[in-house]
C-alpha cells in the first residue's frame, strides 16, 4: 500500500496513451487526465487512419490526501483497430476547460500475436525491497549534440504489497538534491513540475505494480563528452509490522550513460537545433490586393531545445515589407511536444504569384533521418492591384526614412519670408513718399 502525495492544488492535466503495442482485438485509448478542478469539458477527440472512433466515457475517481478530497476526472476514448500494422498519430489539440493542450506524437503497433508485451522500463530487481523498489527510466542510449533525452525517476511497489510505505515528508527536498546530482555540467536541463503523486498501474513480468513517477526533466548536451548518469538514493518510510513503528527504507537505482554523437559537417553545424520538427502554417488569405496587410503563421511543432529556436527575419523587397513577428511560445508540462509560432504582418507591393518559401525557412539536423533538414513555407499566394512603390524605390513608411542621405549643405529659399520681407519694404517707402508729399505741400503752402 502507499500514500499519495500532493505537491500542490493548481489543475494539472495529461494527455496519455493507454498502450504504445496492442492486439487486434483490444481497444486503443486516449485518457485525458484531469485534477484538481470541478469541470472536465473536453472538445472532440481526433478522427484516426486506422481506427475506428468508439465510446467516449466519464470517470471521477475518488481519492484524497490529508483528509480532503483531491478532484480528479478522466474522460477516455475509445478506438478500435481495423487491421495491422504501425500508425503514426500526429500531435493533435484538445480545448480542456477552454484552454489548449497538444498532444504527443505516437507510434501505435497493431499486432495479431498473442505473445504478452514486456514492459520496456529499466528496473533493479535486485535491489527490491518489500516488492518495492526504485527505477531510472532514460528514453535514449545516445543522442547527438543538442537532441534532448529524457530522465525520470519513478518508485514501484506491487499491488500485492501487505508492507504500508509512504513518501517521507522531506519529498521535495529529496527531489531537489537527486536534480542536483543526476544535471551534467554539459547539459542544458528543463525540468517538469509534478505537482501530484499518483500511482498509475503497469504490468511488468506478469506482475502488477503502481507506478509513482516523481522526477522528470529533459536534458540537452552542449557537447560531445558523454553523460554519465550516477546511480541515486531514495528514502521511503515504511510501517514496521512487529512493533508499529515508522522505519526508514533505502531504495537505489541503477547508473547509466547516454552516449553523445557529434552532428555532421556543416556550414550551420554550431547553429542548428538538433531535433523532430514539423512545420504548421496558417494564412489569413491567399489571394490580397497590394497595399493591404494580411497576417501569416510559421509554426514550428516537435522535440527538441525550443529556446535555441530562432528564424532570421525576411528582409523587405520589391515585392512584400515584413513587419517584425510576434514569437510565441508554449510548453506542455510533461509532454514531449512543443511548439513555437511566428506571427507576421506582411504588406504586398506589386501584382503577381509568389511562393511563400522565398522568405519562410528554417534549417535544423534531423535526428529521425540522421541529417540536416529544411522547414519550408509551401503557401502560394495571389497579389492583385497596381504597384504601389518603385521596385528600386525606399519603400519604409518610416517618417525618417532616408533622413541620412539628405543634402545639409544647399540652402533652401523661404519664399514666404521673403514676399513678406518684401511687403515690409514698400509699406516703408509708402509712409516715406507721405510724410515727403506732406511736408512738400505744407512748405508749398507757406510760400504762398
Amino acid at each position: 500500500m502507499i500514500s499519495n502525495f500532493a505537491f500542490g492544488q493548481d489543475e494539472e492535466v495529461k494527455i496519455e496513451f493507454s498502450k504504445k503495442n496492442i492486439l487486434l482485438e483490444e481497444n486503443l485509448t486516449i485518457n485525458v487526465r484531469i485534477k484538481n478542478s470541478d469541470k472536465w469539458n473536453v472538445s472532440a477527440f481526433p478522427t484516426i487512419q486506422g481506427f475506428t472512433k468508439g465510446t467516449k466515457q466519464i470517470a471521477h475517481p475518488k481519492n484524497s490526501f490529508g483528509g480532503q478530497r483531491i478532484l480528479s476526472h478522466i474522460i477516455s476514448q475509445n478506438y478500435t483497430p481495423t487491421k495491422e500494422g504501425n500508425f503514426k498519430i500526429s500531435p493533435f489539440e484538445l480545448t480542456i476547460n477552454g484552454k489548449e493542450y497538444l498532444s504527443e506524437a505516437s507510434t501505435i503497433m497493431v499486432t495479431a500475436s498473442k505473445e504478452e508485451i514486456e514492459s520496456q522500463e529499466t528496473i533493479s530487481p535486485e535491489n527490491a525491497k518489500n516488492n518495492a523498489f526504485l527505477a531510472m527510466n532514460v528514453d535514449k542510449s545516445s543522442v547527438y549534440v543538442g537532441e534532448g533525452f529524457r530522465v525520470s525517476l519513478a518508485f514501484y511497489v506491487s499491488e500485492n504489497n501487505t508492507t504500508q510505505i509512504d513518501f517521507p515528508d522531506d519529498l521535495n527536498t529529496q527531489v531537489d538534491a537527486i536534480a542536483k546530482k543526476i544535471k551534467s555540467p554539459d547539459c542544458l536541463e528543463e525540468r517538469a513540475t509534478i505537482t501530484n503523486l499518483t500511482g498509475l498501474s503497469v504490468t511488468i513480468n506478469n506482475k502488477k505494480y503502481l507506478v509513482y513517477k516523481f522526477f522528470e526533466a529533459l536534458y540537452f548536451p552542449l557537447n560531445n563528452k558523454p553523460i554519465n548518469i550516477p546511480a541515486v538514493d531514495f528514502k521511503m518510510t515504511q510501517i514496521n509490522k512487529k512493533n508499529a513503528q515508522k522505519e526508514t527504507v533505502i531504495f537505489t537505482n541503477k547508473a547509466t550513460t547516454v552516449k553523445v554523437l557529434d552532428l555532421p559537417e556543416h556550414p550551420l553545424k554550431d547553429k542548428v537545433t538538433a531535433g523532430n520538427f514539423s512545420l504548421v502554417e496558417q494564412i489569413e488569405t491567399r489571394k490580397i490586393n497590394t497595399g493591404k496587410s494580411f497576417k501569416y503563421i510559421f509554426k514550428i511543432v516537435g522535440e527538441g531545445n525550443f529556446s535555441t529556436i530562432n528564424i532570421a527575419p525576411p528582409t523587405d523587397d520589391s515585392f512584400f515589407d515584413f513587419y517584425p513577428p510576434d514569437v510565441r511560445e508554449k510548453h506542455f508540462n510533461g509532454q514531449t511536444n512543443k511548439q513555437k509560432e511566428f506571427r507576421y504582418r506582411i504588406v504586398p507591393k506589386d501584382s503577381g504569384q509568389y511562393q511563400l518559401e522565398k522568405y519562410f525557412y528554417w534549417i535544423f539536423f534531423n535526428t529521425k533521418k540522421d541529417q540536416y533538414d529544411t522547414l519550408k513555407s509551401a503557401i502560394k499566394i495571389k497579389v492583385l492591384g497596381k504597384t504601389i512603390a518603385d521596385k528600386n524605390a525606399d519603400t519604409s513608411e518610416d517618417v525618417f526614412a532616408g533622413i541620412d542621405k539628405l543634402d545639409t549643405s544647399i540652402a533652401e529659399t523661404n519664399y514666404q519670408e521673403v514676399i513678406k520681407n518684401i511687403s515690409n519694404l514698400l509699406i516703408l517707402c509708402m509712409l516715406m513718399g507721405s510724410l515727403y508729399l506732406f511736408n512738400w505741400g505744407k512748405k508749398k503752402g507757406k510760400d504762398a
